[in-house]
């Protein structure tokens, strides 16, 4: 409900609205392009060039779903434009600390978005948007342009790979 009246707030030409909007759904559309990129620079352009489109083509929004769902189409749809344009996304090192105590969460971290690098694009967004984002899949669907069985099968195929490239990384 408090996006729909955020939405009406801007529609009448409220900027504070839209500004609440932005910081509202800012974090998760960034942590959502850094997962797929791995690299903060790119995620905050893709970010920051979603909620520009967004600003922009306010006028031909029709709230048909919701706001964030809408948000992180536009992100990746700007993510395959860019992966188009041969632009390389470059992979960062996770900042790690020197405790000793996290040491294991740092690997199973390092285990896991390497096992995400080497998913297929289809299969690493639903289980981005499902595992990290808490999407429900006919959601995933409509924010990836597939059918509900697609994303269902994405994201079967997803979790056995990531299985097998785990079990093998642990062996």
């Amino acid at each position: 409900m408090e996006d729909e009246n955020l939405i009406q707030r801007i529609k009448v030409g409220d900027a504070d609205a839209m500004n609440q909007l932005i910081q509202k759904y800012y974090d998760t559309v960034y942590a959502y392009c850094y997962r797929k990129l791995g690299n903060r620079d790119d995620a905050q352009d893709i970010t920051q060039e979603t909620f520009l489109h967004f600003c922009r083509n306010f006028d031909s929004y029709a709230q048909k779903g919701k706001v964030k769902n809408y948000l992180y189409t536009i992100a990746h749809n700007l993510y395959v434009s860019m992966l188009r344009r041969n632009t390389p996304a470059h992979l960062e090192e996770p900042e790690k600390s020197a405790s000793s105590d996290n040491v294991d969460q740092f690997e199973a971290a390092d285990s896991i978005k390497t096992a995400l690098t080497e998913l297929p694009d289809e299969q690493r967004d639903v289980i981005l948007l499902r595992f990290y984002h808490d999407l429900k899949l006919k959601d995933i669907a409509q924010i990836t342009g597939s059918g509900l069985s697609v994303t269902k099968y994405r994201l079967s195929q997803g979790v056995k790979a990531i299985k097998k490239l785990l079990k093998e990384d642990w062996i």
